[in-house]
This record gives C-alpha cells, structure tokens and sequence, in this order.
C-alpha cells in the first residue's frame, strides 16, 4: 500500500496503529510469558525456536507492508539503510535492507509488540528492553543466497557489554528447502568469534574457529511455521542455506538490548547514518526506543 504522507513513525516511543495488542498494566503480562521449560532451553541451548507471536491477520498486514517496500510501491525506499539486492556464493542473489519500522507501521508497530518484549525481557533477564535495528533477509525463489555462518555481537563490538538478542521471524513458513535459519546449539559459550563476510561463503567461519569448536559444530535446522518465531543469544553461531524452492522465504529480524548498554564506539558511530553516542554513554533516544518497562506498568 502506497504512503500517501511521510508519517514520523519515530516521533512516538510506542506502536502508531491497533494491529497489535497493547500492555495496560502488569496483570497483562501473564499471557505472554515463556514457560520455565522454555527459558531452560534457551538458556541451555543459547536459542528457542517456534514461538507463536501472530495471527494470520497480522502476517498479512506485515508480507502487505514488506512486498510494497520490495517492490517500492511504499514511496520512502530512500529512508532505507543499506536495501540492496546483494551477490551471494554461486550467483544467487539475496535482498537485504535495514530500516523497514521507519516506514510502514505494521513494521514498526511489530518492534513493540508485548508476545515478542515480554519474552525478551525475561530472556535478558532486564525489566527493561530497547530496540536496536531491524533487518530483511529476502530470499527471491529457486535462486535466494545463503547467509553464512555468524554470530550476531561480532558485528555489533561498538557496544558493551554483550546484552543483546535477535528475534527471528519469518512471514513464510521456514523449511529446509527455502533455506531456515539453522543454528549451532551451545555456541552461546564459545566466546567471540571472527566476523565473516554475511552474504559471502557460507563455511567462512569454520576456518576461523578452533579444532574443539569444529567438533563440536552441530547445526540444527529451525523449521517453523508462519506465526511463530525464534530467539537467539547474540553469540550464538547460526546462518541459513539457500532458497530453492518455488516461493520467495521472507524474514523480519528484529535485534534488541538491555537497557544500559553503552557505546563502545571510539567516533560514536553506533549504526551507519545514525547520530553518534558519545562512548561510554547509554544508548537510548529515538532510534533506540524502550520497548517495554515492566517495573514502570501499574500493579
């Protein structure tokens, strides 16, 4: 659907719209907590796949948003960061931006959505949760890239400390054959690793890590159906095969942090195009939105 005026979507440190539910009060809050059995998985495994966070109504409404985007029909492509259609291993080709939630409000309203902050904030064991940045993985059909092997705070050592988590969505259903998220369980303890090229060889980093970590690198694939999620530590190793199936795999990944993190950024620069935060100063302001304050909710 085509934005007929350039809403600020930024300007409200909340969702805009009713597609998703809103947190009242702390009696809100049961609903959609994760289990003890689930939080020992991921803390356990350093992941928790299949977590259902939407309707059908609200995976429409989001492929609605993400298609129009693709396909520039939104009209505000070029508030995007880095959206690009990227070369990857075997001339497969991969579609990837930064920057969705600024400019279609389903998007942005799913960052603030309590089935995923509720979690987070008890993943992180933080009452308090912000936003970091979003990202697309378009895998186009038969001919979608890889997504090489990674671990997400490798590419994120302008903050400390390593408080952050990735919330993985897919708006189709992930199978082996359009190329799921596939993770390493256990890899959450291994330390920091080396950052290899996202888009470029996929078994990049096994050349970068020890004999024992080679051993023990056991991918398992995250199959999931629409609706649900997964989570991921940010050290956790993971990266996803090639699309070949007949239909396009895409995915909203959504990246967030405890409250208090601070800029390990010698210039600032946290993000590419955002203002610079000092270093040593706490991320927050209005790309770094707190999504949920659960000491702050009415008892």
């Amino acid at each position: 659907m085509t934005q007929m005026q350039r809403t600020d979507y930024l300007a409200v440190e909340g969702p805009h719209g009713r597609t998703f539910p809103r947190l009242a009060d702390a009696s809100d809050l049961a609903p959609w907590r994760l289990t003890d059995e689930q939080l020992a998985h991921y803390r356990q495994h350093g992941y928790l796949p299949r977590v259902t966070i939407l309707t059908p109504d609200h995976v429409a409404r989001l492929r609605d948003g993400l298609e129009a985007i693709v396909h520039h029909r939104n009209g505000r492509e070029d508030e995007l960061i880095g959206a690009n259609d990227v070369d990857s291993p075997g001339g497969r080709k991969l579609t990837y931006m930064q920057g969705a939630w600024m400019i279609d409000e389903a998007i942005h309203d799913l960052v603030f959505h309590p089935a995923i902050t509720v979690k987070l904030a008890q993943l992180l064991d933080s009452p308090r949760v912000r936003f970091f940045h979003d990202q697309v993985f378009y895998k186009p059909p038969r001919s979608g890239g890889n997504v090489a092997w990674h671990q997400d705070y490798s590419y994120w050592q302008r903050t400390r400390p390593a408080r952050h988590i990735t919330c993985w969505i897919g708006l189709d259903d992930s199978t082996l054959e359009n190329g799921c998220l596939h993770v390493v369980p256990g890899s959450q303890r291994w330390g920091l690793l080396q950052m290899p090229r996202l888009t470029g060889d996929m078994d990049a980093l096994l050349q970068m890590i020890s004999p024992q970590q080679r051993k023990a690198f056991n991918p398992v694939p995250v199959e999931q159906p629409v609706t649900t999620c997964s989570f991921h530590h940010d050290h956790t190793v993971h990266g996803s095969y090639p699309n070949s199936s007949e239909r396009p795999r895409r995915a909203i990944i959504l990246n967030y942090f405890a409250d208090g993190v601070v800029s390990d950024a010698p210039d600032g620069v946290i993000m590419p195009n955002f203002d610079p935060i000092p270093r040593g100063q706490p991320i927050r302001g209005r790309l770094f939105p707190l999504v949920i304050d659960t000491d702050g909710l009415k008892k």
